[in-house]
């Protein structure tokens, strides 16, 4: 033993810290030491085969497996159940976790069929039982249960699942031997791999003598037994592995065979084994000593576990061995394989090896241990990698690494028998891979697969307990790693845009890794600075592509807008692919997408800026505009996300392309008319379903509007104040689309109520010839005015109908654009940020101001001809002259004109003074009544239009439409005035449609049809009859007067239900009703005047008869029996019980008059003016509804059911206009002329000052009044 350590002592196995080469060890050595690794492996194969049980397979006869020979089954069984329940085992103790942990491991891999290396364990029984088994492994292993019990278990599961196919045990007794054998065997393996500190010799022999007796064996002669093993040898994987390394002629590789078989016995295993422990006491070099190891600490701890290892072999060895000692034969083992050694030299001695020096001679002393394991290992290794790399393809070694199976398996069989580290070895295979990348031989992927191994070894190997070697070797492997690595990045980003982003990331990982290690960052504390100048390497690469990017797309044939979006499409196209590509910093420190538009942006804007400037970028295609547009936006995002930030303002897109944006709102503005009109000459006027009642012109023109504001939208205008801007703009154009298209429409429906007049027009202008115009100045509309209950008009067109409904869709669809569009935010953004002037400029002293006034209507003149009306017309007079004139309306006292026109004045308040005029053909004209009001830009300079409900002096109101030329740069100007616009015109349409309706219905009812009716001939020739004839009409016959109205009624209400939207055929009816009660009231009262009228008051009979028509016209609106028209409260309003308090005071005595008219005019006045509202008062509805099932006679006292409360004061004027004397005279005359020169108090409105601006969506401004009811 001492000349063996003396030996020993001489050697460097990787420890110390010399840095001296050595010398390459001699390759026949290198063969000669692994082959001795193979022999050992196969040895201990065939002993661990040996040692079991032979189970029955392919030709093996029965007799030779089991020695149990009983005359029954049943004694069979027993006899088994006993050898296994009574297993010598006195020191059986509970399992261990290592134990179960690989039991059930290797169970679940035969239950899911992943082992199938014996036949049983394709046996879907087998896998049953294994099943259970593993599950009662799993739930016992920590309650005391011994392998005694698991085989018990294993016995007793196995009889009951075979007894499953058949309850006869002689069918299935040779099944359950062969099942009891193989899980004896599976035993075995677990003691031996997973749990060799629970393999005690007592339990090993038990479960061989017990459950897998052995055959009396017969002793082969010597030789045979040699020749056995020698075929065994040569024919053992690993054995051929290495001949196959080294290149090893048969003959020459049988007789290295045959030298090494009497040497590499499991006894000088165990004598090297013995060694190695006694070399770690000893502190010598090998396998390791404390000068190796950094601290104490970590040689404790190394020492500690490489006699733990050795000693677990050794008892490992000796299991599988039983006969096997060291302290009988361990010298004589060793003394006779040192003389078989020497006999084979002096056999040889004349005869060198292959390789040169005979490799018998081993100066350590060890058998299968080389001088220089490192070294050894190293050649070993770099010659597996050789080999493997040149027959392995490229698909074989991406599934298995460098190294094949075999060369895997003869490495760690080497690695383990040697005694080197687990981190040497790791580190070692990183090193030869990384040359192999350097020299081209291998891909950088497989640097990958050696740093698992190594990520494998530092988690189980702890850096700190590493040798001072492998630390000092695993820096060095990482610098050249890292250096292979920065080159192929290097070549990469050389072309960034064609690399695989996943080779990068590949990459970078390993680099990442390498940095993480603490023994690195020792050395290299800031292991991230090349990658600064890798940064450098991207940005060269950038601006060298886009000089060829330059020179392949610029083309100077084509013109510059075509080769910008040639280059802007490939540098959106090339860096969206880069920036996905990278979307992430690498190593948080350089971000390619960065670098390369730092480098590129500044050249492409040098670009733009360039087209910008050039006189032809004016008048560029604003399609083509917008693509270039888009496309530079996109590079602006990607500028903005990936770009360096001190350069984005770079980006100049509002200078670029605002001018661009501008001429698509001009050009938009420019075709909004002729939008309009082909949206109104294509559309036929139909409802679009029937629940769209509208037509296509509405759909497509606001299709167009929401096209635009998508446009603006999809922008994506970088400055969010000139995108405000951009919608401000184009309110204006939606906001002018929408006022010709409503003017269209309005004409429209002029047109087709009154299709022979036009009424409107600007300025007064009549269409048709010369000659209809002079016609119309002499005659006026008179023709209106004579229309008779025979001459009925033409009923209502449904064109008229989606006319009407096409205006209050585009007001719903112009609400709903507002909230699209955010017009609050826009308006309050553009408040936050007023446009900034350089200068203020001079108002202009002499700045006029053009006024459009438009003169709607008037109601409620006094009636100044004979037969009860007036033609009326306007004049407007401003210092006493007369500046325009409206036609002519013949015989009426609500006249409508609806004539606009323009007034040119200065910034001065002007007071201007309304006159309506009764045309006489002979004599003066006569004045109906005169207001004041005032024009200012103080007044209308909000640019909106004003409704102006002026009243008239003495009586009449008059309704003036007032607006000032201009506008506001106020996105909700032009929406409100849109929306006003909008809302007038509706309101207008329906005033036209009862405008109609009402004079039929002054045709139809009136006194001549009352006379009529009671059989009352009121000719030249009746005044002389004496007879007067007194009837009482029935009911029946009072609605047969009423047939044609209810006809037309009926005909046109239907077609107005049938096509008006629910909202406008509401507004309408309820606006037909109110005529409806206008009309009757004129029945029954003269027009307000202050002379005395020659109508006469009606008697009970008349009087019976209107109120009849009353009800019987409310409960056709009501909708008859089923009363599922108006609504009662709808129709029993205000103005309805108004009419019915005419009731209370028509038969009044002319003193009861005048005192009501004083308290009813003291009354108003204390409610500033308002009418009293008589609807919960005067006559409630069920009472009128109770009327109309009584006799005619019991209705003429219905007067005396009605309230005492009077009628309001110009009610009672037009009751005492009936009466004669000349007291009543007077007082019409004095009241007059109070209304006509009020009192201060009352003059507060004298000056005509206009209503304050409505809010944004108002309607039109209305006076609230009860009588009279228009």
């Amino acid at each position: 033993m001492s000349k063996i350590s003396k030996h020993t002592t001489t050697l460097r196995r990787g420890g110390g810290s010399s840095k001296r080469t050595p010398r390459m060890p001699n390759p026949g050595a290198v063969y000669d030491f692994a082959l001795r690794c193979a022999i050992r492996a196969c040895l201990e194969q065939t002993t661990n085969e040996q040692s079991q049980l032979n189970v029955p397979n392919g030709g093996r006869k029965e007799s030779h497996r089991h020695s149990v020979h009983l005359s029954n089954m049943g004694e069979k069984l027993g006899n088994l159940a006993d050898r296994i329940t009574t297993l010598d085992l006195k020191n059986d103790k509970k399992i261990t976790r290592p134990f179960a942990q690989g039991l059930m491991k290797r169970l679940d891999n035969i239950r899911h069929g992943k082992d199938t290396s014996k036949s049983e364990y394709s046996d879907k029984r087998f896998q049953t039982i294994a099943k259970v088994v593993r599950d009662h492994v799993k739930q016992y292993r920590s309650t005391g249960e011994s392998v005694n019990d698991i085989v018990i278990f294993f016995l007793s599961t196995s009889e009951a699942e075979l007894k499953k196919m058949d309850p006869n045990p002689a069918v299935w007794f040779k099944d359950l031997d062969r099942y009891v054998a193989r899980f004896a065997e599976l035993l075995l393996i677990v003691l031996k791999e997973d749990a060799p500190q629970s393999a005690t010799p007592e339990l090993i022999e038990s479960l061989n003598r017990s459950i897998m007796p052995t055959k009396q064996p017969t002793q082969p002669k010597k030789k045979q037994v040699f020749d056995n093993l020698l075929d065994t040898l040569e024919n053992f994987p690993m054995v051929q592995t290495v001949q196959q390394l080294f290149h090893i002629s048969l003959q020459d590789h049988r007789q290295k065979l045959r030298e090494l078989q009497h040497v590499c016995t499991e006894a000088n295993f165990l004598i090297d084994l013995k060694k190695c422990i006694n070399a770690v006491h000893t502190n010598l070099s090998f396998p390791g000593r404390r000068e190796d190891f950094s601290s104490q600490l970590a040689y404790d701890n190394w020492q500690k576990r490489e006699v733990k290892q050795l000693q677990e072999l050794m008892k490992t060895t000796m299991l599988l061995n039983p006969n096997l000692s060291i302290a009988n034969s361990g010298e004589q083992e060793f003394s006779s394989s040192l003389l078989s050694s020497r006999r084979g030299s002096e056999n040889n001695n004349r005869r060198s090896s292959y390789y040169g020096d005979d490799p018998l001679r081993n100066e350590s002393g060890y058998t299968y241990i080389p001088n220089d394991p490192r070294l050894y290992f190293r050649t070993l290794m770099s010659m597996c990698i050789d080999l493997d790399t040149q027959i392995s393809t490229d698909s074989e070694r991406a599934k298995t690494g460098v190294l094949s199976a075999a060369s895997d398996e003869l490495l760690r069989e080497c690695w383990k028998t040697w005694r080197l580290s687990d981190p040497f070895r790791s580190v070692l295979y990183l090193e030869l891979v990384t040359k192999a990348i350097d020299s081209q031989i291998l891909e950088i992927e497989y640097a990958r697969d050696a740093m698992r191994s190594l990520d494998k070894s530092l988690r189980e190997n702890d850096i700190v307990n590493w040798t001072i070697n492998d630390r000092e070797t695993l820096v060095r492997v990482y610098e050249g790693l890292n250096e292979t690595c920065l080159t192929i990045l290097t070549e990469c980003f050389s072309e960034y845009w064609l690399v695989k982003p996943e080779f990068i990331h590949e990459i970078v990982a390993i680099l990442e890794k390498m940095y993480e290690n603490p023994a690195y960052l020792e050395d290299h504390p800031r292991p991230l600075e090349p990658f600064h100048l890798l940064e450098e390497t991207v940005a060269g690469a950038a601006v060298s592509r886009w000089r060829y990017l330059e020179k392949t797309i610029l083309d100077p044939q084509k013109d510059d807008m075509s080769n910008l979006m040639a280059m802007a499409d490939k540098l959106c196209t090339e860096l969206v692919k880069v920036a996905k590509r990278f979307k992430k910093p690498l190593s948080g420190v350089l971000h390619v997408p960065g670098v390369v538009m730092a480098r590129q942006m500044p050249f492409f804007i040098l670009e733009m800026d360039n087209w910008a400037f050039l006189p032809e970028t004016k008048n560029a295609p604003i399609e083509i505009t917008f693509e270039l547009y888009n496309k530079v936006l996109t590079l602006k995002r990607l500028y903005d996300q990936y770009g360096p930030a001190q350069k984005s303002a770079l980006f100049k897109v509002e200078s670029w392309f605002l001018l661009h944006v501008r001429r698509w709102l001009l050009s938009t503005y420019n075709a909004t008319p002729e939008w309009v009109m082909n949206a109104i000459e294509q559309d036929e006027f139909k409802p679009i379903n029937e629940t769209t009642l509208n037509s296509s012109s509405n759909v497509d023109l606001f299709t167009i509007f929401h096209q635009s504001v998508d446009f603006i939208s999809n922008l994506q205008w970088p400055n969010s104040l000139q995108e405000c801007r951009f919608n401000t703009a184009l309110s204006k154009v939606i906001g002018i689309a929408l006022q010709q298209y409503t003017n269209e429409l309005e004409w429209l429906i002029r047109n087709d109520i009154y299709p022979n007049t036009t009424i409107g027009g600007s300025g007064g202008e009549i269409s048709g010839t010369f000659f209809d115009r002079a016609k119309h100045q002499l005659i006026g509309g008179r023709h209106h005015g004579h229309r008779s209950a025979d001459e009925v008009p033409p009923d209502f067109q449904t064109r008229t109908c989606v006319l009407i409904n096409n205006i209050e869709a585009s007001r719903i669809k112009l609400d709903r654009l507002y909230q699209t569009m955010d017009v609050d935010d826009i308006a309050q953004e553009m408040r936050e940020h007023p446009p900034v002037t350089p200068q203020e400029k001079l108002t202009d002293q002499n700045q006029n101001y053009l006024y459009s006034i438009k003169i709607v209507r008037a109601e409620n003149l006094p009636p100044l001809d004979n037969n009860g009306l007036s033609d009326p017309y306007v004049v407007l007079e401003i210092d006493g002259k007369p500046i325009t004139r409206t036609r002519t309306m013949y015989e009426t006292l609500n006249p409508r004109w609806d004539q606009t026109f323009d007034i040119w004045l200065t910034e001065e308040t002007v007071d201007v003074l309304a006159l309506v005029y009764d045309e006489d053909v002979i004599g003066a004209n006569e004045e109906c009544g005169g207001v004041w009001f005032k024009l200012s830009p103080a007044y209308f300079d909000d640019y909106q239009t004003h409704e102006l409900v002026l009243n008239l002096h003495p009586q009449g109101t008059l309704y003036l439409r007032i607006d000032m030329e201009g506008e506001k740069d106020d996105i909700q100007y032009w929406f409100a005035k849109a929306f006003r616009t909008l809302k007038r015109t509706e309101n207008d349409a329906a005033g036209l449609i009862v405008d109609r309706m009402g004079q039929y219905f002054r045709a139809c009812l009136n006194r001549k049809t009352l006379d009529k009716l009671l059989g009352r001939d009121r000719s030249f020739f009746s005044s002389f009859s004496r007879h007067s004839k007194h009837v009482d009409p029935t009911l029946q016959d009072c609605e047969d007067a009423l047939i044609p109205i209810i006809d037309y009624l009926e005909r046109n209400l239907k077609i107005l239900n049938d096509n008006l939207s629910e909202t406008n055929m509401q507004l309408v009816v309820i606006r037909i009703w109110r005529e409806i009660l206008i009309t009757l009231e004129g029945v029954l009262l003269p027009p307000l005047s202050e002379q005395l009228s020659d109508w006469k008051p009606l008697d009970d009979y008349e009087f019976h008869v209107v109120y009849k028509w009353l009800e019987l016209l409310k409960i056709l609106f009501n909708g008859g029996e089923d009363s599922d028209a108006v609504a009662l409260d709808k129709l029993e309003n205000s103005h309805y019980y108004a009419l019915l308090s005419i009731n209370a005071a028509y038969n009044l005595e002319t003193e009861q008059l005048m005192d009501g008219y004083h308290a009813s005019l003291k009354t108003q006045t204390q409610r500033g003016g308002r009418k009293a509202d008589r609807s919960k008062s005067v006559y409630h509805s069920k009472n009128t509804v109770r009327k109309r099932n009584n006799k005619p006679k019991e209705s003429v006292n219905m007067r005396k059911s009605v309230s005492i409360d009077l009628p309001n004061s110009d009610t009672i004027l037009r009751i005492l206009r009936m009466r004669t004397g000349k007291k009543v005279k007077e007082f019409l005359h004095t009241e007059f002329e109070k209304r006509n020169h009020p009192q201060p108090v009352m003059n507060a409105r004298k000056d005509g000052l206009p209503p304050p601006p409505l809010p944004p969506h108002d309607s039109t401004a209305t006076v609230e009044q009860t009588i009279p009811l228009r």
